[in-house]
């Protein structure tokens, strides 16, 4: 658990402005906002934990939790923001968002108080949406913008050990984010993954075979005979329980991994051949 101590705070008008400084972990931030505001303009402030009410309790991964852990002490104000929005009676705040932080905040840290959008009061139903839309919404958090930003950092000379430490990243997501310098060079391009094609490159197969697997996995997205990552996990499945695949002939192996790549349609096949059977 850490232990840090709670965020200070002060605030002062200069002419029509509201200057707000925060100081976190010996950094000092300010905010300038209008010193009025009207109902329809959302503002920031820092607000006291014990008024602010969470709506529904969420599932939250413990691996979320240990990240979080790792990260806190290089999170800035931006990271810890909270939306909420204020009871128009009472000095109470609904969370409106972001409640795997909020969780990770009052369970591992001893902040009483914590920045927050103030929105405007909207209800319970429009609260729920809000909340849902925003827990589907996360158009940029995938694997090509983190690869981006990854590939910014490495021109930079950072270490992979920086970047785990001061991102909540772990060595094997390190690992899946660049190729394996045995893939050959031929078989990478924007329809292959790096998860996928490292995995292949793993395997002690015939070189005839693993080449099969990675023209498989350079297809398409939308054509059926892709190297998807559900086959692959099927495949790895079928490795680990298969016996005595290895002593087949090269064409064989390929011709039973051909069967297992479709093993969606096989097993159809082999249950309408059941189905047929009791009716006969």
């Amino acid at each position: 658990m850490l232990i840090l101590s709670s965020i200070k705070s002060c605030k002062f008008v200069i002419g029509q402005f509201l200057i707000s400084i925060y100081m976190l972990r010996g950094g000092v931030y300010m905010i300038i906002q209008p010193s009025t505001y009207s109902n329809s303009i959302q503002k920031i402030s820092m607000v006291p934990l014990e008024k602010i009410n969470p709506l529904y309790t969420p599932h939250i991964t413990k691996v979320f939790y240990t990240r979080m852990n790792n990260i806190f002490p290089y999170l800035d104000i931006f990271d810890l923001l909270l939306p909420v929005e204020k009871y128009p009676q009472k000095d109470e705040y609904f969370l409106v968002g972001r409640y795997d932080l909020y969780y990770f905040i009052i369970n591992n840290t001893n902040l009483n108080e914590v920045p927050c959008i103030t929105e405007e009061f909207t209800g319970n139903t429009a609260q729920s949406l809000k909340i849902l839309r925003r827990l589907h919404n996360k158009g940029d958090s995938n694997k090509i913008s983190k690869k981006i930003i990854l590939n910014k950092l490495s021109e930079r000379n950072l270490t992979s050990s920086q970047v785990i430490k001061m991102t909540g990243f772990t060595k094997q997501d390190l690992i899946n984010y660049h190729h394996n310098s045995a893939v050959p060079q031929k078989y990478i391009s924007n329809h292959t993954t790096e998860t996928t094609l490292n995995w292949i490159t793993s395997l002690k197969l015939d070189a005839t075979v693993k080449n099969f697997l990675y023209e498989r996995a350079g297809l398409p997205q939308k054509n059926p005979k892709r190297l998807t990552d559900e086959k692959r996990k099927f495949l790895q499945y079928f490795f680990r329980n298969a016996k005595r695949f290895e002593q087949l002939s090269v064409p064989k192996q390929i011709n039973v991994l051909t069967y297992a790549l479709n093993f969606k349609g096989v097993i159809i096949t082999l249950l309408q051949q059941q189905i047929d059977n009791y009716l006969n």
